[in-house]
């Protein structure tokens, strides 16, 4: 079995591992999952994320294609390939079906959309 914690060999490699790192802790971020969280779905520890996170362990391939499907993302925006996030298909359809309204009523739809984050917001806060 290889060791996950293998220097890297070059700068650039290490660029790489640590734009990843930083992909996927801003991935976990966005859908408010813990390190701790994301380890028991893989079956990995703490400190393997934190090192996936960092820079500092090894990706292996199906990890990343299961972080892709825990944090909704393609692997070529986690790997960097691209700066693009997937959007949940949900949110897809959604903004599909708003760039047939009118301006008017895309802007309602905006107005809407604030007031349900808000009243999100303030029910979290009570």
């Amino acid at each position: 079995m290889e060791d996950h914690k293998q220097e890297p060999r070059t700068i650039s490699e290490v660029s790489e591992r640590q734009a990843l790192g930083e992909r996927l802790r801003q991935a976990r971020d966005y859908i408010g999952l813990s390190q701790e969280e994301v380890g028991r779905l893989l079956k990995l520890p703490r400190t393997a994320i934190t090192g996936m996170e960092s820079g500092q362990r090894r990706v292996e391939a199906t990890e990343l294609k299961r972080l892709s499907a825990i944090y909704r993302q393609p692997i070529s925006y986690l790997s960097g390939e691209t700066d693009e996030k997937a959007l949940p298909a949900d949110v897809a359809h959604m903004a599909r079906t708003a760039s047939e309204l009118s301006i008017d009523d895309r802007k309602e739809l905006g107005r809407f959309a604030e007031y349900l984050r808000a009243r999100g917001t303030l029910k979290g806060s009570i």
